[in-house]
């Protein structure tokens, strides 16, 4: 959340434009009430509703920042995928116009659109990408969940592209890579939020997954749902004083409830990915459960069934669904608040679903489809406190009260060695926990033994609360990040660095000469008095 529950100045200067033209008088009549009140999303839904402007998205769908089509058919994003072992594309990182639920609006993209392309791989594969920056600010490309190399042309966060360069991307996949549903993102520390929320992101698909099923379900219609919020004024997408707690338009696949149809009692394979900068999701499908298969793209060693799902920033579940009778059914995002000092979210519909046809014979789903995780059993080399602390009026964010600093190594751990992590959340808000390259296991949330059913790359620490993580550093040297995957609070400095190394006592040379050209490098782009200097 933003400034404590307050409107800033600047927001209050600009916040009667995320509505349509036709509302924004009763909303400035709406202002002197506003000014000497918490801000809170009740008090702009008062303020739409008495405006009645189609723009609101009407009491259903409760507040958009612009008036998108409602209803198209449910598409997915273009695909690309690897031949002969090799996935070889160019993203031209550029600003310009494109569609958003039937609407043009003008914001980032890496080949044209809202949402990135798919890209669609097999373990063992390589990916290569040809990364043009036409925009007027760097940017990077992280391939979120992906255990592989962080350093060099790999996925390297503490890499900078400048504006206008043509950067090269390689990424070698191992081919004991789990299956299932990653995602790419801009990770430029100090501009993620505002280029993730314009569109640079997208998924990922590591083939395999359907392998591991039954051979009945082996072919069984495979879809992206791709989760992404924008706030639009003047026809461009927000990129500065992105309130993550205001109204926002939630699309699936770029669209606005679109209508999906399945025939009846025949299994669907979604693939459940929150692509957001900032928001949270907390799913629902009317009619159906969630059976989920892999979360953060490791296969479940115990499948289960869940009637909400709840996803923060990064998270991706990959789940069997099926409509037992012929409706119409929707899915939602229900109301969900992140802590006493974080966002409020309302309930909002995301698709439709209409189910017809003769019912498929019904088919048996697995009970596992991977191994249980083990690090519980392990021999730890070390113990490590992390503490998530925050000034949120001020947008100062905080890990055992430092922010992140692009010259200083936080942790540095000893490659193939497996350590506990006790991170605590000092703050009244949730914070998705994530660390790049190497996944974990979530041991224990506020003291209670915690029975994973897989790894992870992202947890949600408690507002208040603490989590305990095992993890195995095993594969790969280099440093790379940990943060929060609230990526305002990430560019406000809730970020680390991890080193490994061999030894597991100071940092590699490559290392430090890699984070003095990061500095350099943001210094030299001048970028917001946020981005990264403590």
């Amino acid at each position: 959340m933003r400034n404590g529950g307050l409107w800033s100045d600047r927001a209050l200067a600009h916040a009667r434009y995320l509505f349509p033209i036709e509302a924004r008088g009763v909303v400035s009549q709406a202002w002197t009430d506003v000014l000497t009140k918490p801000r809170r999303l009740t008090v702009v839904l008062l303020a739409c509703g008495a405006a009645t402007a189609s723009g609101c998205g009407g009491t259903t769908q409760g507040v958009a920042t612009f008036p998108p089509q409602h209803g198209p058919a449910f598409e997915q994003p273009v695909v690309l995928r690897s031949r002969g072992g090799l996935l070889r594309t160019t993203f031209t990182v550029q600003e310009r116009r494109f569609t958003v639920a039937g609407v043009q609006v003008r914001g980032k993209s890496y080949q044209g659109d809202f949402i990135g392309p798919t890209l669609r791989v097999r373990p063992g594969d390589t990916i290569e990408i040809r990364l043009v920056n036409r925009l007027g600010e760097p940017t990077n490309l992280h391939e979120h969940g992906f255990h592989v190399s962080p350093i060099g042309i790999s996925d390297n966060v503490l890499r900078t592209m400048p504006a206008g360069s043509d950067s090269a991307v390689r990424v070698r996949i191992p081919r004991n890579l789990s299956p299932g549903t990653y995602w790419y993102d801009a990770h430029q520390h100090g501009l993620v939020e505002e280029q993730i929320f314009s569109g640079l992101a997208g998924v990922i698909i590591v083939d395999g997954l359907t392998q591991r099923l039954p051979p009945a379900l082996r072919h069984v219609p495979d879809r992206v749902v791709a989760l992404k919020d924008l706030q639009v004024r003047d026809g461009a997408i927000v990129t500065e004083n992105i309130d993550s707690d205001a109204p926002t338009t939630r699309t699936v696949n770029g669209l606005v409830d679109p209508v999906l149809r399945v025939r009846t009692n025949q299994t669907q394979l979604l693939r459940l990915a929150n692509i957001s900068a900032d928001i949270f999701y907390r799913l629902r499908l009317d009619g159906a459960r969630f059976t989920v298969l892999a979360e953060d793209a490791n296969p479940v060693g115990r499948v289960w069934a869940a009637d909400e799902l709840i996803l923060p920033p990064g998270k991706r579940y990959d789940v069997l669904v099926r409509w037992p009778r012929p409706g119409t059914y929707r899915l939602r995002t229900l109301r969900y608040r992140t802590g006493p000092s974080g966002d409020n979210y309302p309930e909002r519909r995301l698709a439709t679903v209409r189910v017809a046809g003769t019912p498929v014979a019904g088919v048996s789903w697995p009970r596992s489809i991977g191994p249980l995780p083990q690090l519980q059993r392990e021999r730890i080399r070390r113990v490590r406190h992390l503490t998530f602390s925050e000034n949120d009026p001020k947008e100062r964010y905080f890990i055992n009260g430092r922010r992140f600093d692009a010259t200083r190594v936080n942790e540095v751990v000893k490659l193939g060695s497996t350590e506990e992590w006790v991170i605590r959340n000092a703050t009244g808000e949730q914070h998705p926990f994530h660390l790049h390259v190497d996944d974990f296991q979530v041991i224990s949330i506020n003291g209670k033994p915690y029975r994973a059913r897989s790894l992870r790359d992202t947890v949600i620490l408690p507002a208040h609360g603490v989590v305990r993580i095992r993890i195995r550093f095993r594969d790969f040297l280099g440093a790379t990040v940990y943060h929060c995957h609230i990526t305002a609070h990430e560019d406000g400095g809730m970020m680390g660095i991890v080193d490994v190394t061999r030894a597991g006592r100071r940092p590699s040379g490559r290392t430090l000469r890699d984070l003095r050209n990061m500095r350099k490098a943001m210094t030299t782009a001048d970028h917001r008095s946020h981005a990264a200097m403590p």
